[in-house]
């Protein structure tokens, strides 16, 4: 049997038996199929790139760099630093860039990104990908 439980991206109300949020499209990690539970939320970089790659997200069209410091303006991305850190990141148009994220928390770094990836697709008709 199915029971609530609130959406990690929107706060909104999602049951356990949708993997996909209702209200945002989300990835919804309380997820169960067959009783057991499903994690479906990446949380490496390593599981977020294999997430995408098998749902064919065309990562450099939508200007997200997995892995990667990209430089470039309008870009969105996430990599390790040598010191054990992982940073999000946002280009400007103008070349400046946000960091979104800088320290060892990789799980959450991940979620970041994950969340701006879902909003991008979801506003380019993409969200069917997500499923």
């Amino acid at each position: 049997m199915a029971s609530v439980s609130k959406c990690p991206f929107c706060g909104g109300d999602v049951r356990t038996d949708e993997r996909l949020c209702p209200n945002c499209g989300g990835t919804n990690d309380c997820y169960t199929s067959g009783g057991r539970g499903t994690w479906l939320l990446p949380k490496t970089i390593e599981e977020l790139k294999e997430h995408c790659g098998e749902r064919g997200i065309p990562l450099e069209r939508l200007r997200f760099f997995i892995g990667e410091d990209y430089r470039s303006p309008k870009a969105y991305g996430i990599f390790r630093t040598g010191e054990n850190r992982v940073v999000v990141y946002k280009n400007k148009a103008d070349g400046s860039r946000s960091v979104r994220y800088d320290g060892p928390d990789e799980a959450y770094a991940v979620s970041e990104i994950y969340a701006k990836l879902l909003e991008v697709c979801r506003n380019n008709g993409m969200l069917e990908l997500q499923d």
